[in-house]
């Protein structure tokens, strides 16, 4: 009876774990299998950095159109009502009422009620200022559009890195999966020799202690690899409740060859300058006179009130032109040229400094990708290696050549050279992106 009640319990506890392989199975099949390329393409749309650089973009934008509206005619209504309480006050000569000359009295003039209903045109002729604004805030347009372009070669460094590091705890699970695989199997084999007093209880102890220990490390891994498939939605700007999968496997380079252009870095540097410099031009701009135009038609009513209360209305129109020349401001347009100057100056020298790096960059860059690939095939024959030691010593142990010793040791060479392939692994994806930004070839478009 106690037999029987085991063998049900081992199937219930079968059925169970069959039911929930056949979930993981479908939630597995659920899940997307995205390719790098992919991903970046999806970051590049919806990454949430690259949208407030794109927005950066649009204020340029929408700032250049202002600047632009300062060179066009303005039209303004203006309606004025003054209701005087005490009506002002002209000093007139007194002779001109026979009274003595040089004395003068006191006239009020006008009635109480004033209304003004206008309409005044002003039509700029020659503005230096606005003029070297709008070439000013052009730069600042293609200013802002490079730095979108840094915004998304960090993205793509980003999930780049991310979908890679994702590859490489894949490899280790997988590593871990063959790693258990065969560490279950030399139990059963280990726990038959022992029963047959062959092998010692210890070392089946210390294999299944093996196991336990390989099984918490996948687990371990495993928590990892799904704490990076967070981080890449997130940067691809997808929620972090869909499910994706990445290729186990991502083609390298082959033979890399890049054209090299000039980095992001430069050309932001390049553009700052040439804006400095427009800036400056406008500075200088600013001393000159500024010329417009204007007119005004309309109405001018006057009234009073009381008993006889009455309003006239008397038309009005005006054309003229106004000539405004700067004399002294206390110097602070000259300060802000020579802050400028400066700024100027300083910019050269970064970039004389981001040049230099650049190009020690790349040299370090075609070294360690030359080195990581050379590593790569070295480390991936000395895990085959490794692989077919490990296998003989198995073999060996189950013919009593070889003691449980030897197939621990063999065990731990394997699992050393299966890591050592997988810090070849990430130094040879380092390399690839490193070597792509160095020549500025990260994404394709450039602005």
């Amino acid at each position: 009876m106690v037999k029987h009640r085991c063998k049900q319990k081992e199937k219930g506890l079968n059925r169970v774990l069959l039911i929930l392989v056949i979930l993981l199975m479908n939630i597995t099949a659920k899940a997307q299998t995205l390719s790098l390329e992919q991903c970046i393409d999806t970051a590049l749309l919806y990454n949430r950095n690259i949208k407030l650089s794109q927005q950066d973009v649009n204020i340029s934008t929408e700032k250049n159109r202002e600047i632009r509206g300062n060179l066009l005619p303005k039209l303004n209504g203006i309606a004025d009502y003054r209701y005087y309480t005490n009506l002002p006050y002209q000093l007139m000569p007194a002779a001109a009422f026979g009274g003595p000359e040089g004395t003068y009295k006191e006239v009020q003039f006008g009635v109480p009620q004033s209304l003004n209903v206008n309409l005044q045109i002003a039509v700029p002729i020659f503005n230096s200022t606005a003029i070297s604004a709008i070439k000013s805030t052009q730069l600042a347009i293609e200013l802002s559009e490079i730095q979108k372009t840094k915004t998304d070669e960090d993205v793509v460094l980003e999930v780049s890195y991310a979908y890679y590091n994702a590859q490489i705890l894949l490899t280790q699970i997988t590593f871990l999966d063959s790693n258990i695989i065969n560490a279950d199997k030399l139990v059963k084999t280990t726990t038959l020799l022992y029963q047959q007093q062959i092998a010692k209880g210890t070392d089946v102890d210390r294999l299944k202690l093996q196991v336990e220990q390989i099984t918490t490390q996948r687990s371990t891994v495993f928590s990892q690899y799904q704490q990076v498939l967070n981080a890449l939605k997130f940067l691809m700007g997808k929620p972090i409740s869909d499910s994706i999968e990445v290729l186990t496997t991502e083609k390298s380079i082959v033979n890399a060859n890049f054209q090299s252009q000039i980095i992001t870095d430069i050309l932001i540097i390049d553009k700052k300058i040439e804006f400095n410099n427009s800036e400056l031009n406008g500075l200088r701009d600013s001393r000159l006179p500024s010329l417009s135009a204007y007119g005004v038609y309309g109405t001018t009513g006057f009234g009073t009130t009381g008993s006889n209360s009455f309003f006239y209305f008397h038309p009005v129109g005006y054309v003229g032109a106004q000539l405004s020349v700067p004399l002294f401001n206390g110097r602070v347009t000259q300060h802000k040229i020579t802050g400028k100057k400066i700024e100027i100056e300083k910019s050269n020298i970064q970039k004389e400094l981001v040049t230099e790096k650049s190009k020690l960059d790349l040299k370090n860059a075609e070294m360690q990708y030359s080195l990581a690939t050379k590593n790569i095939s070295v480390v991936s024959s000395q895990t085959d290696l490794a692989k077919k030691i490990y296998n003989n010593t198995v073999l060996q142990n189950q013919q009593g050549v070889a003691s449980i010793t030897d197939l621990l040791l063999a065990d731990n060479s394997l699992r050393e050279t299966q890591q050592n392939y997988l810090t070849a692994l990430i130094n040879l994806h380092r390399a690839e992106l490193e070597y792509k930004r160095v020549t500025g070839n990260l994404i394709t478009i450039k602005n």
